[in-house]
């Protein structure tokens, strides 16, 4: 499978999550089509796969994520790319850094070092998309996020939270007399709006929090990219921004970052292939 040099050969993409299985072609390093299925059965990856294998007339097909079971009429054909290459590659290139922290937020939440076209594995978190759907299943009945997301927005995660100032503190080192102490620690209310607002608020400040000493650690205070299906949040993004604040850092948040990873992994391909 030797590209070459020609930008303009279609690269198609796939990266199978835990939860939604992505599918991007990138052309020139755009991406011309993308598409995502709330589904890991190979199937209905197969069948995708095939129709855009034939639309767009292309043997240059890259695969990140969990390959396990993959029909070996696919393994044969594919280029497998680590999943951690392909947030780093996507997450940058999308926020036109070339240096930077890549925080993937999935079903977890993985923390991706970028620069020097090299990515490395940081960290990460099981606090991700994962724990919102639980969460927001068991506690008020909703499956679906951006349901989840409009309600949390007419509530306020303060009427859950211990603060700082319910310690008796006006602040403690750099936290301030509202920052959260606790999450869920003092529940002063059981509105749908308020719960969704808690549990946005518990996944937004754990992610953004060890988002932010990673990037501080590595000089990369002004370039935290956030990429994933769950930094699509309008409320998540305003709790990372509170905790940017905070930390003082900056979080990034790009176009299409719910497919990052499988853009990534077609320009890790194409920079493969040029060195």
């Amino acid at each position: 499978m030797n590209m070459g040099s020609n930008n303009e050969t279609p690269i198609i993409g796939i990266d199978r999550g835990a939860t939604f299985t992505d599918f991007a072609v990138v052309t020139a390093d755009r991406l011309t089509e993308k598409f995502s299925l709330e589904n890991r059965d190979w199937d209905a990856i197969s069948s995708s796969y095939t129709r855009l294998k034939t639309q767009y007339h292309t043997d240059h097909i890259v695969f990140s994520g969990c390959a396990t079971g993959m029909p070996a009429a696919m393994l044969d054909h594919i280029s497998v790319i680590s999943e951690i290459d392909a947030i780093g590659f996507g997450g940058a290139a999308l926020a036109n850094r070339s240096s930077c922290v890549v925080v993937s937020m999935g079903t977890g939440t993985a923390v991706v070092h970028f620069t020097e076209n090299s990515a490395k594995h940081i960290g990460g978190s099981g606090v991700g998309g994962g724990t919102i759907k639980g969460l927001a299943s068991l506690i008020c009945g909703i499956e679906d996020p951006i349901q989840l997301d409009a309600l949390a927005m007419q509530g306020s995660a303060s009427n859950l939270n211990l603060t700082i100032s319910d310690l008796g503190y006006e602040e403690i080192s750099f936290l301030g007399a509202d920052m959260t102490a606790s999450n869920f620690a003092s529940v002063n209310s059981k509105k749908a709006e308020d719960l969704a607002a808690g549990i946005l608020c518990l996944v937004g400040e754990q992610v953004g929090i060890i988002a932010s000493i990673c990037a501080r650690e590595l000089d990369c205070r002004e370039s935290i990219v956030m990429v994933g299906k769950v930094a699509q949040s309008p409320y998540i993004r305003q709790v990372l921004d509170l905790v940017g604040k905070l930390y003082q850092t900056k979080f990034l948040y790009p176009d299409h970052p719910g497919f990052a990873a499988v853009y990534g992994a077609a320009l890790k391909y194409r920079y493969d292939q040029k060195k």
